[in-house]
């Protein structure tokens, strides 16, 4: 094991560094990976413009995040487990396992998480924690060992898949389901998958860029169109379909007027991303027990579920990664993230 480790660095708000640092240590009994591959997800993006967006989803609330965070929770690599050298994907986040919400089963929404990549939970620290790294340390039982049939480039999704696992619990997804997805970023189509694998009879979707519209249709969603979530249900509707559950990837106040607009009697609109600001919207929208709510990252449970998704084939990630980079070339990486449009960039994945 090494002492020192190429790491990806947010050192403060707009400020990414690639360093060789000292590893940082978990606590408890733990596990050393050696990083095979690490996805950029879209929270790594908002990090950098100096947002927090894990306290802002869970919490409700900005909380400031720590200088000198290692980035990266979406990663994948090698490890130790009862004597064999295992190929692992990594549950990134561990509750208190004290509050409320931990003994209640709602670990998701713990207060007082740790979060590899996030600096959330941690005391103070010269580093903290993340994936974005040659070596890091996880906690024991956070490190799931991945069957032969998952590359370490699959099994970057797991972490974005147990997302979109726990948002249609939350939306209610069900054989027979109506579903609309607003917004076609990576958990908008993870969950357009997981949708479908429940049986939904119809998934729409919408983005307002081509690049994820062209994916989705490349994975079988016919119905998915280059629109705003309004033009979605004003002009797109399938048949005048109501839908029992919107999924808002984007969360802006016209989307969730929109869903409401289009719901079914008791159905849902789930919010994956959340701004601060007011929604505003008639009260008639909520009649015949329709409802606005939330998902909030995933339940431990859910990262299983997820590799068993991914392993059976029924979720398909592959030709979604769009580049790569290896981790010494991050900085460069993350700027084509921040530019996607121009550079046809979906996902990005970081290599050793």
């Amino acid at each position: 094991m090494k002492e020192t480790v190429i790491s990806v660095v947010l050192a403060g708000p707009g400020d990414l560094v690639v360093r060789e640092i000292p590893v940082p240590t978990v606590e408890g009994p733990s596990h050393r990976v050696r990083m095979r591959a690490c996805g950029i997800c879209g929270s790594d993006l908002r990090y950098l413009a100096g947002e927090n967006p894990w306290s802002l989803h869970t919490l409700g609330k900005e909380i400031p995040s720590p200088p000198n965070m290692v980035l990266g929770h979406e990663v994948a690599g090698i490890t130790e487990l009862d004597g064999r050298e295992c190929r692992v994907a990594v549950l990134a986040y561990r509750g208190c396992g004290r509050c409320r919400e931990c003994r209640r089963g709602r670990e998701n929404l713990c207060a007082a998480t740790q979060h590899l990549g996030h600096g959330a939970g941690w005391d103070a620290m010269e580093y903290y924690p993340g994936g974005m790294a040659e070596e890091f340390e996880v906690w024991d039982g956070f490190a799931y060992e991945i069957p032969d049939s998952v590359t370490f480039e699959q099994a970057t999704f797991l972490d974005g898949l147990a997302v979109a696992i726990h948002v249609c619990d939350r939306a209610g997804v069900e054989l027979d389901s109506r579903v609309a997805v607003i917004g076609l970023g990576p958990i908008g189509m993870l969950v357009a998958q997981v949708a479908r694998d429940r049986g939904a009879e119809i998934v729409t979707a919408c983005d307002t860029t081509e690049l994820p519209v062209e994916l989705a249709r490349e994975h079988g969603f016919e119905s998915t169109y280059v629109c705003t979530g309004t033009a979605l249900f004003g002009t797109r509707g399938i048949n005048g379909a109501e839908y029992d559950a919107v999924v808002d990837t984007v969360g802006d106040g016209a989307a969730v007027e929109a869903g409401l607009s289009a719901l079914a009697p008791g159905g849902r609109v789930v919010l994956v991303a959340a701004h601060e600001g007011t929604l505003n919207y008639d009260a008639t929208r909520i009649c015949s027990e329709r409802y606005v709510t939330t998902s909030a990252n995933n339940l431990y449970a859910d990262f299983p579920r997820a590799i068993e998704l991914l392993g059976s084939g029924r979720v398909a990630v592959s030709s979604l990664i769009t580049h790569r980079f290896s981790l010494g070339d991050a900085v460069r990486a993350f700027e084509t993230m921040k530019n996607k449009e121009a550079n046809r960039a979906y996902k990005i994945v970081l290599e050793p």
